[in-house]
């Protein structure tokens, strides 16, 4: 299993980074392409995870669909997507189905 996002950066990272340590999680738009070599390197199975950002990429159904893709278009045929999903306001359990069915079709 592996994070699309560096979260666990030390302060000292940070700062060479941002100049400062934030507050909370931060995910960088420049992780993700970083983890995906990382994982087609991979010999075995990867599991991603952190696809959405924690739920920073789910402001409309066009960036739910291109984080979808783009991790499917980086990953290797025999490695998995982890989704967290919260049902309460909308049946997110057959909307993410239909947009792997939609993507992967």
């Amino acid at each position: 299993m592996t994070a699309l996002y560096y979260l666990t950066r030390t302060t000292e990272q940070w700062r060479k980074l941002l100049g400062t340590r934030p507050i909370g999680e931060i995910y960088l738009p420049d992780d993700p392409p970083r983890m995906f070599k990382a994982i087609r390197a991979a010999s075995k199975p990867c599991l991603a995870y952190k696809v959405l950002a924690a739920g920073r990429l789910t402001n409309t159904k066009k960036q739910l669909d291109t984080a979808f893709r783009k991790t499917f278009e980086n990953i290797k045929p025999a490695d998995g997507m982890i989704i967290g999903m919260y049902p309460r306001y909308s049946n997110q359990i057959a909307e993410n189905a239909g947009r792997v069915r939609r993507i992967l079709a």
